[in-house]
């Protein structure tokens, strides 16, 4: 129990809440677009990607905040922003790696 406690802190909890918030507020404007492609709550996929969302809003959480102790206003208003920020940085991270991965040398 003293494990999960260590892991599971504040700033981890709240960087999962702002995972959370992102593809909620996703869901929300596709609701009040009359035109846009509406997304099926029956598919199972939605829902892997919301935890996918969480999970990774998680990871970024406790590399963040790891071994902090107290959090103050300004730092939960930081671990929310952490977890909403986090998928888009990983997306981000990811599309920006080169696709050819050994250098080129040039032609003697």
């Amino acid at each position: 129990m003293e494990f999960l406690s260590s892991i599971f802190t504040e700033g981890v909890i709240l960087s999962a809440l702002g995972g959370l918030a992102y593809p909620l507020l996703t869901l929300l404007e596709r609701i009040q677009q009359p035109n846009a492609k509406k997304i099926d709550l029956k598919d199972v996929s939605f829902y892997v990607s919301i935890l996918i969302y969480v999970f990774l809003a998680s990871v970024v959480g406790y590399i963040y905040f790891h071994g902090k102790g107290n959090f103050e206003v300004n730092d939960r208003l930081l671990a929310f922003h952490v977890g909403i920020t986090a998928p888009l940085l990983i997306r981000t991270l990811a599309t920006a790696l080169p696709k050819n991965s050994t250098p080129i040398l040039p032609k003697k």
